[in-house]
Protein backbone atom coordinates (compact mmCIF):
# COMPACT_ATOMS: atom_id res chain seq x y z
CA UNK A 1 0.00 0.00 0.00
CA UNK A 2 1.53 3.31 -1.08
CA UNK A 3 2.14 6.14 1.44
CA UNK A 4 -0.76 8.40 -0.93
CA UNK A 5 -3.40 5.69 -0.10
CA UNK A 6 -2.19 5.10 3.66
CA UNK A 7 -2.81 9.16 3.73
CA UNK A 8 -6.03 9.10 1.68
CA UNK A 9 -7.30 6.29 4.51
CA UNK A 10 -5.98 8.60 7.58
CA UNK A 11 -7.44 11.97 6.30
CA UNK A 12 -10.57 10.15 5.14
CA UNK A 13 -11.21 8.22 8.86
CA UNK A 14 -10.56 12.00 10.39
CA UNK A 15 -12.60 13.50 8.13
CA UNK A 16 -15.27 11.28 8.65
CA UNK A 17 -15.35 12.00 12.68
CA UNK A 18 -14.86 15.66 12.23
CA UNK A 19 -18.25 15.42 9.87
CA UNK A 20 -19.96 12.97 12.37
CA UNK A 21 -19.16 16.16 15.08
CA UNK A 22 -19.95 19.05 12.89
CA UNK A 23 -23.47 17.46 12.06
CA UNK A 24 -23.98 16.99 15.75
CA UNK A 25 -23.16 20.51 16.58
CA UNK A 26 -24.98 21.49 13.73
CA UNK A 27 -28.38 19.79 14.90
CA UNK A 28 -28.12 20.75 18.09
CA UNK A 29 -28.07 24.18 17.77
CA UNK A 30 -30.37 24.54 15.12
CA UNK A 31 -32.55 22.62 17.41
CA UNK A 32 -31.80 25.43 20.33
CA UNK A 33 -32.82 28.15 18.22
CA UNK A 34 -36.16 26.73 17.59
CA UNK A 35 -36.87 25.88 21.20
CA UNK A 36 -35.38 29.45 21.94
CA UNK A 37 -38.02 30.57 19.21
CA UNK A 38 -41.26 28.81 20.27
CA UNK A 39 -40.52 28.32 24.10
CA UNK A 40 -39.05 31.34 25.50
CA UNK A 41 -40.20 33.88 22.18
CA UNK A 42 -36.70 34.76 22.04
CA UNK A 43 -33.64 34.16 19.81
CA UNK A 44 -30.30 33.36 19.53
CA UNK A 45 -28.74 36.02 17.17
CA UNK A 46 -25.58 33.88 15.83
CA UNK A 47 -27.21 30.21 15.37
CA UNK A 48 -28.40 31.08 11.75
CA UNK A 49 -25.20 32.03 10.89
CA UNK A 50 -23.21 29.16 13.31
CA UNK A 51 -25.28 26.73 11.50
CA UNK A 52 -24.84 27.91 7.83
CA UNK A 53 -20.75 28.01 8.32
CA UNK A 54 -21.18 24.44 9.65
CA UNK A 55 -23.11 23.66 7.03
CA UNK A 56 -20.43 25.08 4.32
CA UNK A 57 -17.71 22.96 6.45
CA UNK A 58 -20.11 20.12 5.85
CA UNK A 59 -20.50 20.44 2.06
CA UNK A 60 -16.63 20.49 1.42
CA UNK A 61 -15.21 17.78 3.74
CA UNK A 62 -18.34 15.91 3.15
CA UNK A 63 -17.24 15.89 -1.06
CA UNK A 64 -14.10 14.87 -0.15
CA UNK A 65 -15.41 11.72 1.61
CA UNK A 66 -17.32 11.24 -1.65
CA UNK A 67 -14.26 11.42 -3.53
CA UNK A 68 -12.76 8.84 -1.35
CA UNK A 69 -15.46 6.65 -1.79
CA UNK A 70 -15.95 7.08 -5.82
CA UNK A 71 -19.21 8.39 -4.62
CA UNK A 72 -19.93 11.18 -6.76
CA UNK A 73 -23.07 11.38 -9.66
CA UNK A 74 -21.10 10.02 -12.83
CA UNK A 75 -22.22 8.49 -15.85
CA UNK A 76 -21.30 4.88 -15.92
CA UNK A 77 -24.00 3.96 -18.21
CA UNK A 78 -22.18 5.16 -21.37
CA UNK A 79 -18.75 4.35 -20.29
CA UNK A 80 -19.67 0.63 -19.38
CA UNK A 81 -20.94 0.26 -23.18
CA UNK A 82 -16.91 1.51 -23.98
CA UNK A 83 -14.72 -0.76 -24.63
CA UNK A 84 -11.78 -1.29 -21.89
CA UNK A 85 -9.40 0.39 -23.68
CA UNK A 86 -11.66 3.75 -24.06
CA UNK A 87 -13.78 3.51 -20.85
CA UNK A 88 -10.14 3.37 -19.67
CA UNK A 89 -8.77 6.62 -21.33
CA UNK A 90 -12.47 8.03 -20.47
CA UNK A 91 -11.92 7.47 -16.64
CA UNK A 92 -8.33 9.13 -17.20
CA UNK A 93 -9.31 12.24 -18.70
CA UNK A 94 -12.07 12.28 -16.22
CA UNK A 95 -9.55 12.05 -13.21
CA UNK A 96 -7.16 14.92 -15.10
CA UNK A 97 -10.36 17.13 -15.08
CA UNK A 98 -11.61 16.62 -11.60
CA UNK A 99 -7.92 17.20 -10.19
CA UNK A 100 -7.64 20.63 -12.23
CA UNK A 101 -10.86 21.38 -10.88
CA UNK A 102 -10.07 20.33 -7.48
CA UNK A 103 -6.67 22.66 -7.53
CA UNK A 104 -8.62 25.62 -9.01
CA UNK A 105 -10.92 25.06 -6.21
CA UNK A 106 -7.58 25.14 -3.85
CA UNK A 107 -6.09 28.12 -5.59
CA UNK A 108 -9.24 30.57 -6.11
CA UNK A 109 -10.30 29.82 -2.40
CA UNK A 110 -6.77 30.41 -1.27
CA UNK A 111 -7.24 34.10 -2.52
CA UNK A 112 -10.90 34.09 -1.31
CA UNK A 113 -9.16 33.38 2.05
CA UNK A 114 -6.51 36.34 1.89
CA UNK A 115 -8.68 38.93 0.63
CA UNK A 116 -11.58 37.90 3.41
CA UNK A 117 -9.25 37.44 6.81
CA UNK A 118 -10.04 40.68 7.89
CA UNK A 119 -13.91 40.51 7.00
CA UNK A 120 -15.40 40.15 9.87
CA UNK A 121 -19.15 37.53 9.75
CA UNK A 122 -21.96 39.68 10.81
CA UNK A 123 -23.55 37.94 14.35
CA UNK A 124 -20.42 35.89 15.40
CA UNK A 125 -17.30 38.50 14.24
CA UNK A 126 -15.43 35.66 13.61
CA UNK A 127 -12.75 36.41 10.11
CA UNK A 128 -14.91 35.53 7.29
CA UNK A 129 -11.52 33.88 5.71
CA UNK A 130 -11.97 30.92 7.92
CA UNK A 131 -15.33 29.93 6.93
CA UNK A 132 -13.94 30.34 3.55
CA UNK A 133 -11.27 28.15 3.88
CA UNK A 134 -13.57 24.86 4.02
CA UNK A 135 -12.77 25.75 -0.13
CA UNK A 136 -9.38 25.10 0.23
CA UNK A 137 -9.42 22.48 2.77
CA UNK A 138 -12.10 20.76 0.71
CA UNK A 139 -10.39 21.17 -2.36
CA UNK A 140 -6.67 19.46 -0.77
CA UNK A 141 -8.55 16.64 0.17
CA UNK A 142 -10.04 15.82 -2.61
CA UNK A 143 -6.92 16.01 -4.80
CA UNK A 144 -4.90 13.84 -2.22
CA UNK A 145 -8.29 11.24 -2.44
CA UNK A 146 -8.44 11.28 -6.28
CA UNK A 147 -4.60 11.00 -6.25
CA UNK A 148 -4.60 7.52 -4.19
CA UNK A 149 -7.66 6.63 -6.04
CA UNK A 150 -6.37 6.86 -9.31
CA UNK A 151 -3.14 4.94 -8.17
CA UNK A 152 -4.84 2.31 -6.39
CA UNK A 153 -6.25 1.35 -9.54
CA UNK A 154 -3.60 1.52 -11.41
CA UNK A 155 -1.85 -0.83 -8.96
CA UNK A 156 -5.04 -3.41 -9.42
CA UNK A 157 -4.66 -3.48 -12.99
CA UNK A 158 -0.86 -3.94 -13.20
CA UNK A 159 -1.04 -6.88 -10.88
Amino acid sequence: MGLIKKLSDKLSKGTEIVIGLLLAVMSIVVFLQVIYRYVFHASLPWSEEFARYLLIYLTFLGASVAVKKNAHIGVEAIVKLLPHSVAKAAEWIANVLSFLFFAILVVCGSKVVKVTLMQLSPAMKVKMGYIYLAIVIGGILMMIHLLARTFENNEVEGE
